[in-house]
């Protein structure tokens, strides 16, 4: 597999097994695809947000993707499966998911933003702002925090569990208070 792109999700974003729960796998940096490589060889449903990259040589650029968020991997697993993967070499450590439909719905708007093309940025974690919901456009229904920093406006999304969080840009006309 080594070279091979490999998918940003296996398997379906939801709840749908009551043995099998969403757990925050967190691992070395730059090791995250070598986690996804054990989760594909034994079948276990992971989401790793991916972002381009660019690097510019010389003569060229070269595009490549990498996690959104380093070091971390979503896993919607079994304990059996679980163990499977504690027993991988770059795998460090689970951190379990209390509100698995928070964290649920954090991955669901990520990844129609990432469908529908949207670009994310990296953000600091907020705590505090005003909760707001995108009421126009493609990114309809999207819902976090509103950041305003040099006359742009940005939504903020939150992973709880990790205690980070990207931003989508947004128009001010499309947004709503919540």
């Amino acid at each position: 597999m080594a070279g091979k792109e490999i998918d940003e999700l296996f398997g379906k974003l939801e709840l749908c097994d009551k043995d099998k729960k969403w757990f925050v796998v967190y691992t070395r940096v730059r090791h995250e695809k070598k986690v996804v490589e054990q989760c594909i060889k034994n079948r276990i449903s992971y989401y790793l947000p991916l972002k381009d990259s660019v690097r510019r040589y010389k003569y060229r650029k070269i595009v490549f993707r990498k996690p959104l968020f380093p070091g971390y991997i979503f896993c919607y697993c079994n304990l059996d499966e679980k163990r499977k993967l504690k027993n991988s070499p770059p795998l460090t450590k689970f951190l379990d998911v209390i509100d698995q439909q928070s964290l649920l719905h954090s991955l669901k708007q990520i990844h129609k933003i990432k469908e529908c093309k949207g670009e994310l940025i990296p953000h600091k974690y907020l705590t505090r702002g005003r909760k707001v919901r995108i009421k126009h456009g493609i990114f309809t229904g999207i819902e976090g925090r509103i950041s305003k920093r040099k006359g742009l406006y940005r939504i903020v999304l939150n992973i709880n569990v990790i205690k980070q969080a990207v931003a989508l840009e947004a128009d001010i006309k499309d947004i709503e208070l919540l």
